[in-house]
C-alpha cells in the first residue's frame, strides 16, 4: 500500500465515527426507498451482490435479505468495524478490506450479479465503470447525492461561502458521458426528499462561527431568528440511481 492510500485509509478511520452518527442521524431513507424501487424492477432478489465502498455498512439492513451472498468492500478497516454490526447473517455477509483498485484487478470477469456503489469518492474515471461492467455478470448501480439544499444554510452559504459550494450533481453527469462514449445504454432514477427540521438560532450561529465574523452572525441571526429562537426549515435532498445491464 502506498503513502496516498495509507493516508487515505487513515483519514476514513479517523472520520468514521462521525461517519455512523451522521448516518444513523439521517431523516433521508434512501435504503428503503432504494430497496423498493430494486425490488420493483427486479435487480432484486440476486445471488452475488457486491457493495463497492460500502462504508459503514448502511444497506446491509436493506439489501442482505434479498441476496444469497453479500460482499462488502471498503478501503478503510474502521468502518467495516461498523458495517460488520450491520451482518445479521453472517455465513451470507462477508468483509473485504482493500483499496478498490487492487480489488478491482483481483477480480475475475463475470464475479457477481449485482454490482453496486454507493457515494464512492474513488469511482472517477471511464475505467473505473468499465471495471464494474467487467466483474459484473448482471447489473450495475451506482448511487449519487445530487442535490440538497434548504431555505436557510444554503442561503447563506451561497452568498458567503461560494467557493465551498460545488455541483453535487457533475460527477454522476460525468458517469453518463463516460456511458455514452462507451456506447452503453443505461437507466436513472431519482428519489426525492422534502423534509422540514427546526433549527435553533444558536444551533446556526454555532455553524457558521468558524467561517463568518461576529458582526456577520450577528447580522444574518438578526435576518433569519429576529421574530424566534426556532424556526422551521425546509430541505430537498435528491439522490439519482444509475444502472445498466453488463455490456
Amino acid at each position: 500500500m502506498d503513502d496516498n492510500t495509507k493516508e487515505l485509509e487513515q483519514y476514513w478511520d479517523e472520520f468514521s465515527q462521525e461517519y455512523e452518527e451522521i448516518q444513523n442521524e439521517s431523516l433521508v431513507d434512501i435504503g428503503q426507498q432504494l430497496k423498493e424501487f430494486l425490488l420493483a424492477e427486479k435487480l432484486l432478489p440476486t445471488s452475488q451482490f457486491l457493495d463497492l465502498a460500502g462504508g459503514t455498512g448502511k444497506y446491509i439492513p436493506h439489501f442482505s435479505n434479498f441476496t444469497d451472498s453479500y460482499h462488502l468492500v471498503d478501503l478503510s478497516a474502521k468502518m467495516l468495524e461498523f458495517a460488520k454490526n450491520k451482518s445479521a447473517d453472517s455465513n451470507k455477509i462477508t468483509f473485504t478490506h482493500q483499496e478498490q483498485n487492487k480489488f478491482l484487478k483481483n477480480t475475475k470477469e463475470n464475479t457477481y450479479d449485482f454490482v453496486f456503489s454507493a457515494m464512492n469518492p474513488a469511482l472517477e474515471s471511464k475505467e473505473a465503470l468499465v471495471e464494474l461492467n467487467r466483474i459484473a455478470n448482471g447489473n450495475v448501480g451506482i448511487l449519487r447525492l445530487i442535490f440538497d439544499e434548504d431555505n436557510l444554510f444554503s442561503q447563506v452559504e451561497q452568498l458567503y461561502l461560494p467557493n465551498q459550494e460545488q455541483n453535487k450533481e457533475a460527477q454522476m453527469l460525468l458517469y453518463k458521458v463516460w456511458l455514452e462514449e462507451l456506447g452503453w445504454e443505461f437507466k436513472s432514477k431519482k428519489f426525492r426528499f422534502f423534509l422540514s427540521e427546526k433549527v435553533s438560532s444558536q444551533f446556526f450561529s454555532d455553524y457558521f462561527s468558524d467561517e463568518l465574523s461576529n458582526a456577520e452572525l450577528a447580522a444574518l441571526t438578526q435576518l433569519f431568528f429576529s421574530e424566534t429562537e426556532i424556526r422551521e426549515m425546509e430541505r430537498l435532498v435528491i439522490f439519482e440511481l444509475l444502472y445498466w445491464e453488463k455490456c
